[in-house]
């Protein structure tokens, strides 16, 4: 079902993208970073080279194929997108080496779920990036990037549950908080969805409490369970300055049910 979500974003492009999914041989393997902002930290640490160098205590699933990223981006002061090199220090370049404009969504915003309803500049846009790392610790490697500027809960309720793409990892880490977007919830109730997408990898700085926007989800997608029902088993924690400062990060193998 992945390519036939991948296919509806698409829509009649005839570009970089149709050829990426046309040159598929499997279902690929997608990470979802809710509330993304710009950072593309988890490109680095879903990536082999990452696990080599901080094990995990147990066996880990294989890396996504395909990384997606959605946040509504209310910001006017953001240079996002603006320039090529999305990122750069002493130590890392993150810049984009092919990009396309996929066809626009008609999602609306929530003023449950949002501080800000008027959206931004890129409200409902969507784009395909290949997006090139040269990190001194991990190498060169390009990785295929879908950024989707929309409410992540509605972009749930809307594309991925009726189109049932394969998420194997989920980011949860300063969920709705970049740069004061903020919003309503704390996608707590991302733990309830983790049993119905048959994620294996939940990745969280553990910022799980329940916020009225969290119960809003529930109405707006009657398809997500009401508890959570998945047990985890921690594999790997980096302190939190290695990733957002908002609380130590930690990987979560979900076992498979027998």
């Amino acid at each position: 079902m992945s390519k036939l979500f991948l296919n509806r974003l698409n829509g009649q492009n005839n570009g970089i993208f149709k050829r990426y999914i046309r040159n598929l041989t499997s279902s690929p393997r997608i990470a979802w970073y809710p509330s993304a902002g710009e950072d593309f930290r988890s490109l680095l640490y879903l990536n082999p080279d990452f696990s080599r160098i901080f094990p995990s205590k147990y066996p880990e699933p294989q890396e996504p194929d395909l990384f997606l990223f959605t946040d509504y981006f209310p910001w006017s002061f953001s240079n996002f997108l603006n320039s090529r090199i999305l990122y750069s220090d002493s130590n890392t370049i993150v810049q984009i080496d092919e990009f396309e404009k996929l066809p626009a969504l008609n999602l609306e915003l929530h003023d449950e779920l949002v501080h800000f309803p008027e959206g931004g500049r890129f409200m409902n846009q969507v784009f395909f990036m290949k997006v090139r790392v040269q990190s001194t610790t991990l190498g060169e490697f390009v990785k295929p990037v879908l950024y989707v500027f929309a409410e992540n809960e509605t972009f749930y309720a809307k594309i991925i549950v009726p189109n049932q793409p394969r998420i194997s990892h989920i980011i949860h880490v300063r969920y709705g908080g970049g740069f004061g977007g903020g919003g309503n919830a704390s996608g707590a109730w991302l733990l309830n969805i983790l049993d119905q997408i048959q994620c294996e990898v939940f990745i969280t700085d553990g910022h799980h409490h329940w916020q009225s926007g969290d119960d809003f989800a529930l109405n707006l997608c009657p398809e997500i369970p009401k508890e959570c029902n998945v047990g985890f088993i921690p594999i790997r924690t980096i302190y939190g300055r290695m990733w957002s400062n908002h609380g130590d990060v930690t990987w979560n193998i979900i076992p498979t049910k027998d």
